[in-house]
């Protein structure tokens, strides 16, 4: 036990030492996400960074999706943020990348994210951009109509399921008349892939609906955003209808991820990269557990995988939507 706080202890330490000699914001990010660290409890939340390769790689994964959709927001608001007196809100924002690039792209708005893990940076960054810490499933401590733009992205493995809609709602009350929102989840469906990969997988979406996530929920997200649609007589649901009845104009897209750079270039590569981070990492003390064998043949399997991906052309998609809210 004392060597192992003494082994984090001087791990902390060696973390601060960079922070002095790197004076970039992503290494800040990196080095005061390790005091975040965790071991795995199968009733907590998994998907809370526990490390700096966790960090890492949820950097490396925003700039690769703003490279495949090759914008940093696909609502019209550019001329509203760039015009100045603008109130964005990122839920879910993680260390913060989309934040850091964009407010600095348009000074002349105020910029907030929201994350429950407080990995982002604390003191280096620009005058307007906020970060607070929060659980989303408990509301937005904002009042109604405060924001011009509200997005939200990446939150499949976090959310349960019975709580999407009624955090999309939280979005759409505290959104102006006028405003956009905008959700960006990956499908967590892979096609053409191998018998390696599908039994991993497999074991991966199993665990996770276990949690009460639904993995695929970009497949009930566009129903939610038009459920005005559907007939109820719960009043609770009549209020979220009423809510989520003045969301308009509303678009889907959907950009396909390859695997590996065989098949996939330089994207495929990296988005690889990506998926050896996670599986090699973010939930190395959690599928091995789940799957009854050891981490070893975990590994194992995992290498087996990546031999798949240069003989199948596997891939995914990453889905986008957004809508306006009517003005008043």
């Amino acid at each position: 036990m004392g060597n192992s706080n003494s082994s984090r202890n001087s791990s902390r330490k060696s973390s601060r030492n960079k922070i002095s000699k790197k004076k970039s914001l992503q290494k800040l990010n990196n080095s005061e996400s390790t005091k975040q660290q965790q071991t795995y409890d199968p009733s907590s939340s998994f998907q809370i960074p526990k490390n700096e390769q966790d960090i890492d790689r949820m950097q490396l994964e925003h700039f690769l999706f703003q490279h495949i959709w090759q914008c940093c927001f696909s609502s019209p608001i550019e001329q509203i943020l760039k015009a100045g007196n603008a109130k964005v809100l990122d839920v879910g924002c993680g260390p913060g990348a989309w934040l850091l690039g964009t407010s600095l792209k348009y000074p002349l708005t105020q910029f907030y994210g929201i994350d429950i893990a407080p990995v982002f940076p604390k003191e280096i960054k620009p005058e307007n951009l906020e970060f607070i810490q929060s659980d989303i499933a408990n509301g937005i401590r904002f009042d109604d109509n405060t924001f011009d733009f509200v997005r939200m992205n990446l939150l499949s493995t976090s959310l349960q399921e019975d709580q999407w809609a009624c955090v999309i709602e939280e979005l759409v009350r505290v959104l102006k008349p006028g405003g956009y929102i905008e959700i960006m989840e990956p499908e967590f469906q892979f096609y053409n892939i191998g018998p390696y990969f599908s039994k991993l997988n497999s074991n991966l979406v199993d665990f996770i609906s276990s949690t009460g996530a639904n993995i695929h929920i970009t497949q009930k997200i566009e129903s939610i955003l038009n459920m005005p649609n559907f007939q109820t007589s719960s009043q609770t649901d009549v209020n979220l209808c009423n809510t989520l009845s003045k969301l308009t104009d509303i678009h889907t897209d959907t950009r396909t991820i390859p695997i590996g750079g065989v098949h996939g270039g330089k994207i495929g590569k990296i988005y690889e990269e990506l998926l050896g981070m996670y599986f090699e990492n973010t939930v190395l003390d959690i599928l091995p557990w789940y799957m009854g064998t050891s981490r070893e043949n975990y590994l194992e399997l995992w290498k087996l995988c990546q031999e798949e991906f240069k003989n199948y052309a596997s891939f995914t998609n990453l889905v986008k939507f957004w809508g306006k809210k009517v003005a008043e």
